[in-house]
């Protein structure tokens, strides 16, 4: 039996390559997620590793800030540049170097184009030191003001040589110069910018506190142990101040690598799933009609004395060998695709050369794990069913059992749809929590896509059939035998539109969250934007007070609303508190409260959304706690409560004093952005103007006035949206590749049919028409399944997210009827190879076939 399920599959290996293809593409999306993720952590933790001096002094902060938090204030904590010269004295330290490094600034050249990267990596700045991670291959160190050293990799991206100006721009000020130097990173460059200049500039101009420094990087002496220097260093500087090893910061840097990564990789991981999930649907089918086709064959070996365990296992066997071939190529695809996304990402300036690909020993474990399990099970049903041939099928004409009755799986599928439906509605319907929605709506999901799957063959009689009704007064009698071919077999019919339902089931979802993000969004800037223009710094960084200093002068301003940010911890949770100009915010953005109002505000205590104040259990008198960076606190009474914005809940809600509250406990927030009202009667063409030439010097600066703003976040939606239909675009790849699959074995089990139909004198080109539209039918009641399955989770989603400020349902009528027409296509495109093989079907040995 092992001889002829090893002969079975050498005879069938045209028939299984579809299913190879599905095995692979699953395979190597995991295995290239994991390959490339493993690389990244690996490289990122060894330039961390290598960058990071013996010994780093820093200020010390109430806590340890995201990288990302800390960028909307502008707040720099220093420390005196007289700690420097005590460090140098500590036992045991070879050097001490003041270090003055920057986050929020930008470089632009003589075209004031920003210089930066375009990955979405910062642009650093720091004073110029002797750092031995830094090599200079071409001028000199900037040692005088005006003078500027630029990283390799930016100065050849963006055409810059010795001589050319720059200009660095930072919320503190900005220094004009000129390019005197270029470096290279000796452990690589993790796709940054670096701009370095002298010290007492980088102090006065780029910090903007003379004398003052942002850190200290210590070398130790030979002989001296990293933590010999760093107790020392303690004991001399006392409380105050941050003191770290190499190898603490290395580890430090490799947890937050680490943390950042394994985000990405289960979001990745979890669209790699839903491939082989799909890749289940195309296996299923595959097998399912092989052993269809081998009924007599197996009734034969059943008649010479085989078991139904050993027919059972000829058909396992089978499946195990399309696994590992199709682990074993998808294992080699996925290791392909992450050295070609560490090309693609090293041509955005990402130097990864000095790293090879990460290949950890759990990645051809997963790999293999994922397509030979995933391949044995998706053949387990068809083996059982092939175990349960009678010898007597050998003697049968017909080579194809009846199918089963479809009685209880209907029943069952009807449960589950009943009980899917209820959860969702529930969803929508309760407010309480978002906990307790999510859990409805994910039961719900989960339910109600089984009831689909289960009810696919009974769906797939009803609506295929309808579907093609008009087929026979088009067609004619081509259109009818592809509308009674299509609901033939409705177990095929159903597997097979079921693996695209499941894949455009969630685009029509995401797409429904998006567009009704998008329309919450806009409806809330219609209701709450009273500014006439906004300004805010690209990059989410402040814009500083220079900026604001210059647009108050602009003609036609009335009104400047300025707003900055803090981070702040409360009860452990970090949040970022919002100071604003109460006495204009009510013209600027007109707050929506739910309890309250801006005179509460200003009057000292701070303003919490509905969302976060249901959470935390606060309400108008309630005491709250707030741990700022700089260490100072502050207990606030909340005076306000708003309704909370769009597609913001307890992460990213608003937390709001006056300005003057926020300046007693973070004095060094930077304005992050401007909120302009123009004079009335005001032209508002010259208004833009003048905000265009007097903002000209700062390219940092964006500038919107409400359409703008509207684009710009539905810009940032569709921007998250495109990639998640790019990750989708696997799953719907190996569904089309199901229809090719389903429509390939259709035309072999139909040989002697399609033969006859020629010899009855249909055409090559009739008989090719039959299988197209065959195809078209199953592709579009896949794609109608799938969008109205969308349509429901992506509602009740919305309905849920209610909580969270996504208040408007927005249906993308476009993009759903696209999803459609995309769907025929595919359909047509899938049939192509089927048609026409069997357009060239030959007569008298289809005729002549068993």
């Amino acid at each position: 039996m092992f001889k002829a399920s090893i002969r079975n599959f050498l005879a069938h290996k045209g028939r299984m390559a579809l299913s190879t293809l599905a095995v692979l593409f699953g395979v190597a999306f995991v295995s290239g997620t994991l390959v490339f993720s493993d690389t990244i952590n690996v490289a990122f933790t060894n330039i961390s590793s290598s960058t990071a001096a013996d010994v780093t002094v820093k200020p010390k902060q109430a806590f340890t800030p995201e990288v990302e938090d800390r960028g909307l204030s502008g707040e720099t904590p220093t420390l005196p540049a007289s700690v420097v010269a005590k460090v140098a004295a500590v036992p045991g330290i070879k050097a001490a170097h003041g270090q003055v490094s920057l986050q929020n600034l930008t470089v632009v050249d003589k075209d004031n184009k920003p210089v930066g990267p375009t990955t979405g990596a910062p642009t650093l700045g720091q004073n110029w030191y002797d750092d031995p991670q830094v090599h200079l291959v071409q001028g000199h160190a900037p040692t005088h003001s005006g003078e500027i050293v630029l990283d390799q990799a930016s100065a050849l991206h963006k055409g810059i040589h010795l001589g050319d100006p720059l200009h660095i721009l930072t919320p503190t000020g900005s220094t004009p110069g000129t390019l005197v130097g270029v470096v290279t990173f000796k452990s690589g460059n993790p796709g940054v910018t670096m701009a370095y200049v002298d010290t007492a500039t980088a102090q006065k101009q780029l910090l903007g506190k003379p004398d003052q420094f942002t850190g200290i990087t210590v070398d130790t002496a030979p002989g001296t142990s990293h933590t010999t220097a760093q107790t020392a260093i303690k004991t001399a500087l006392g409380d105050g101040y941050s003191v770290a090893t190499k190898e603490q910061q290395a580890a430090t840097a490799a947890q937050q690598i680490s943390s950042f990564l394994s985000v990405v990789t289960m979001a990745l991981l979890g669209f790699a799933g839903l491939a082989v999930l799909v890749g289940i649907f195309l296996i299923l089918n595959t097998f399912s009609m092989l052993v269809a086709q081998r009924t007599r064959e197996l009734g034969l070996l059943r008649a010479l004395g085989a078991g139904r365990g050993q027919v059972m296992r000829s058909v396992l066997i089978e499946a195990l060998l399309l696994g590992v071939i199709g682990s074993t190529l998808g294992l080699g695809a996925g290791i392909g695709l992450a050295a070609g996304l560490k090309s693609l990402i090293s041509s955005f300036g990402v130097d990864l050369s000095d790293t090879a690909l990460v290949i950890n020993p759990g990645t051809p474990i997963a790999a293999y794990a994922v397509g030979v399990i995933v391949t044995l099970l998706a053949a387990y049903l068809p083996a059982r069913r092939a175990a349960r041939i009678s010898p007597m099928a050998a003697l049968r004409e017909a080579a194809t059992p009846p199918a089963p009755k479809l009685g209880r799986r209907t029943a069952l599928g009807a449960v589950l749809l009943v009980a899917g439906l209820g959860l969702l509605y529930s969803a929508a319907t309760h407010h309480a929590t978002i906990i307790t929605a999510g859990a409805l709506l994910g039961g719900g999901i989960v339910a109600s896509l089984l009831a689909l799957v289960v009810l696919g063959p009974a769906l797939s009689r009803v609506i295929v059939y309808g579907l093609g009704a008009p087929y026979p007064a088009l067609f004619g009698a081509i259109g009818r035998m592809s509308r009674l071919n299509a609901v033939r077999n409705p177990r095929r019919t159903g597997a097979t539109a079921g693996a695209l339902m499941i894949s455009l089931s969630l685009v029509g979802a995401v797409a429904v969250l998006a567009a009704s993000l998008t329309t919450s969004v806009n409806k809330d800037v219609d209701n709450t934007f009273g500014a006439d223009y906004v300004l805010s710094g690209n990059g989410a960084t402040p814009i500083g007070h220079e900026v604001t200093d210059h647009v108050k002068a602009v003609p036609g301003i009335q009104a400047v609303t300025r707003q900055r940010y803090a981070v702040a911890h409360l009860n452990g949770f970090q949040l970022v508190v919002s100071g604003v100009d109460t006495n204009t915010v009510d013209q600027a953005v007109k707050p929506q409260y739910v309890a309250g109002s801006t005179a509460d505000v200003a009057a000292g205590k701070v303003m919490v959304d509905q969302t976060t104040a249901d959470a935390d259990h606060l309400s108008i008198g309630s005491q709250v706690e707030l741990h700022f960076l700089n260490g100072n606190v502050g207990t606030l009474t909340v005076g306000a409560i708003s309704k909370p914005p769009a597609g913001a809940g307890k992460d990213g809600g608003s937390w709001e004093v006056s300005l003057d509250t926020l300046n007693r406990f973070a004095p060094e927030a930077q304005d992050f952005a401007l909120y302009l009202n123009t004079a009335p009667g005001a032209d508002k063409q010259h208004v833009q103007n003048a905000l265009d030439s007097t903002l000209a010097d700062y390219p940092q600066v964006t500038v919107q006035n409400q359409a703008d703003y509207k684009k710009s976040i539905a810009g940032q939606v569709d921007t998250v949206l495109y990639l998640v239909y790019a990750l989708l675009a696997l799953a719907i790849v190996i569904a089309v590749l199901g229809v090719i699959n389903t429509l390939a074995l259709s035309v072999i089990e139909r040989t002697r049919e399609i033969g006859l139909l020629r010899a009855v004198g249909t055409s090559r080109g009739q008989v090719g028409r039959m299988i197209r539209l065959e195809s078209v039918l199953i592709a579009v009641h896949g794609a109608l399944l799938g969008l109205g399955l969308g349509l429901a989770w992506g509602i009740a989603g919305q309905k849920a997210l209610t909580l969270y400020g996504i208040t408007a349902l927005g249906i993308p009528w476009t993009t759903i009827l696209a999803v459609l027409v995309g769907a025929a296509l595919a359909g047509l495109a899938a049939a192509v190879l089927p048609a026409m093989k069997a357009a060239r079907t030959r007569v008298l040995t289809a005729i002549a076939s068993a």
